[in-house]
């Protein structure tokens, strides 16, 4: 399977800016990147990396500094093509396979906050529209296109990487990525009251 990987690298995840500074946000975004492509690469898929800037990553690289909507739009010309967001360390071969495995001319893995997370589209003329709200648009498009339309429903494609709460999820479940280990080395941690919470 193609797949291609969109990947902001200036000023990454500034939602974290409060408990991270610019530089480990960096790093802890291209540890993200890295582990959703050692997924992908143990599913046999063939990677490219959108970025605008070169990074040192096992997967090709284009660069390209247009908006997410301009570059994805442009690569989904040539389908069948899954488009994987690069914050979504706790993936593992099991989801990733089940997912390519979905029937149907669109297949859509939600965000757990109405994003699109994952989206593999097998038929010509889709054109996709991220940001607010974009797993509703993306059906609504799909529908309107007459295409076959599926909901993958996975917790841990759904977890994508954007404030406190969800590195607490990441430490929780990520064990052994690569994300994971390096927050570990930053001093975070889960601490187990009445409900989990992420200290450092």
């Amino acid at each position: 399977m193609k797949v291609v990987i969109p990947f902001k690298f200036f000023n990454p995840k500034s939602r974290l800016s409060s408990i991270l500074g610019e530089k480990d946000r960096k790093t802890l975004a291209i540890l993200m990147l890295k582990d959703v492509i050692d997924v992908l690469k143990r599913c046999d898929c063939d990677v490219t990396v959108i970025t605008p800037i070169h990074i040192d990553v096992d997967a090709k690289i284009k660069l390209d500094q247009r908006t997410l909507d301009d570059v994805v739009n442009e690569e989904l010309k040539d389908v069948p093509k899954a488009v994987i967001m690069s914050d979504l360390p706790l993936l593992n071969e099991e989801v990733v396979n089940r997912f390519f495995e979905t029937d149907g001319d669109v297949i859509i893995a939600p965000g757990r906050r109405c994003g699109t997370n994952m989206l593999l589209v097998r038929k010509k003329g889709f054109r996709v529209s991220y940001h607010y709200g974009s797993f509703l648009k993306h059906l609504k498009i799909a529908r309107e296109l007459s295409m076959d339309v599926k909901v993958f429903d996975s917790f841990l494609a759904s977890v994508d990487i954007d404030d406190e709460g969800d590195l607490l999820e990441l430490m929780i479940h990520g064990k052994g990525k690569r994300s994971e280990e390096f927050l570990r080395s930053l001093g975070f941690k889960v601490e187990f009251e009445k409900v989990p919470k992420l200290v450092r």
